[in-house]
């Protein structure tokens, strides 16, 4: 596995490198995500553009119209003045107090050199993004939300979805595993 750089650009420009596994070692733009702590939690994060290399300069580009910026913090402040960008829940929990914050539906997208299509709702919690709320919905739901109503009645953990909990009952329980083992013993 090749792991390639990628880029957590702050205010100032300045950029600090981390590395994450990629899956093929393809030539990927440096993205840059506002991480703003006045309107993000730590977790959550939301892409707003790419830095390119031009003339030996860089250029901070619009990853939903195109727009360049002279700097990532003008890039983030095009994103939230043009863009107008509103959190959406994840309401079909409950009540107010179980909903939680899924992603961003962003205003004024057009289609771009980077998405071909429109997707205005993005993840908060990674770089997808999806044509319909109910697509994000989903998405969130399956991998990111904290509710886990299925829970295992040996070991006690929890699971988003029924499958999961019924994988887990078959190959992973260690309570499970525990018990079956002795008793199998026991029998001979």
């Amino acid at each position: 596995m090749e792991v390639e750089p990628d880029i957590d650009v702050d205010d100032d420009g300045t950029s600090s490198q981390r590395s994450l596994p990629q899956k093929q070692a393809q030539p990927t733009p440096n993205i840059v995500f506002d991480t703003d702590p006045a309107f993000f939690s730590p977790d959550e994060k939301l892409k707003v553009g790419v830095i390119r290399e031009e003339d030996g300069a860089q250029v901070f580009l619009c990853m939903y119209c195109r727009a360049r910026c002279e700097s990532a913090l003008a890039l983030k402040m095009h994103v939230r003045v043009y863009h107008m960008p509103v959190l959406v829940y994840d309401n079909g929990l409950g009540t107010v107090e179980t909903r939680y914050r899924m992603g961003i539906k962003l205003q004024n997208t057009t289609c771009t050199e980077f998405s071909t299509t429109e997707k205005p709702f993005a993840c908060l919690f990674c770089e997808s993004s999806y044509k319909l709320q109910s697509s994000l919905q989903s998405h969130f739901r399956e991998h990111h939300s904290p509710h886990k109503p299925f829970q295992c009645l040996e070991c006690k953990e929890g699971f988003r979805r029924p499958i999961e909990l019924s994988r887990h009952r078959l190959y992973r329980c260690p309570v499970r595993k525990n018990t079956s083992f002795s008793s199998s013993k026991k029998e001979r």
